[in-house]
């Protein structure tokens, strides 16, 4: 005669479940940090060379920025744009300075990359009743993206010919810059 064995289950042992599509989600958000960061890099420090401690650190940060969101893709397109305005701000006047990456990006200096979130709030309240306001700053987020998850040739073209049309030289020569440290990326 067979004798049943009972199996019981081992409390120690932990059961694992295959969830669909969080290996992709964690890929797109790879990416997406890797893209933001590149960008951020070209945009403010693009004559700077950090250690691989710094540029670590302003990863984590840019992906708990990215992660705390409601959508992802959307928090890029505002990071990218947030940079954007703390470069034209820098730039306008010569005494203005970046500080390093994990300091530009800390959430708690109000001094820096978080307050620039009131700027962005401004543009996203004008953006309202003018659809077209600042929306080079917009596309231009979108174009980084798309080089980086399809960069040919007809994208590249496009692109650079949206920037001469809108008639943005220094978005210009940023997406350039960006294409190539991105295509070149260490």
């Amino acid at each position: 005669m067979r004798q049943h064995q009972i199996k019981v289950a081992n409390p120690y042992r932990p059961n694992f479940r295959v969830i669909k599509g969080l290996k992709e989600q964690a890929l797109e958000t790879e990416q997406l940090v890797n893209t933001a960061w590149n960008f951020a890099f070209t945009a403010l420090w693009n004559n700077s060379v950090f250690s691989n401690t710094e540029i670590e650190e302003s990863k984590k940060i840019i992906k708990q920025f990215l992660l705390t969101a409601k959508c992802p893709i959307k928090a890029y397109k505002a990071f990218c744009q947030r940079v954007l305005l703390a470069r034209q701000y820098v730039t306008s006047q010569p005494n203005r300075f970046i500080p390093l990456p994990t300091i530009l990006l800390d959430k708690d200096n109000a001094t820096s990359f978080a307050g620039t979130r009131e700027w962005y709030r401004n543009i996203l309240a004008v953006r309202s009743s003018l659809p077209n306001f600042k929306t080079e700053l917009k596309a231009f987020a979108e174009a980084i993206l798309e080089m980086s998850e399809e960069g040919t040739a007809n994208n590249f073209h496009y692109w650079r010919n949206y920037f001469i049309d809108k008639k943005t030289p220094g978005l210009l020569s940023l997406f350039l810059n960006t294409v190539a440290n991105q295509q070149f990326e260490l």
